[in-house]
């Protein structure tokens, strides 16, 4: 995973986010290969959580736990 913040205005801020999965092993292969969109829809939620908490300070951690 590689996360890159870059400013890009006064009070803007680029977050770029790349990540790369790797699956070995029996099971892990056909799971990767299936269900493809699973781990984007993780990496966006992490995205969004980590912005509700730049911006207003909020951990998603104390909603839920």
């Amino acid at each position: 995973m590689r996360d890159r913040l870059t400013e890009a205005g006064p009070e803007t801020t680029l977050w770029e986010s790349e990540s790369e999965y790797r699956f070995s092993g029996f099971l892990m292969k056909p799971v990767g290969f299936l269900v493809p969109g699973a781990f984007r829809k993780q990496s966006r939620q992490h995205m969004r959580d980590f912005k509700t908490f730049a911006e207003r300070g909020k951990d998603v951690r104390e909603a839920t736990g």
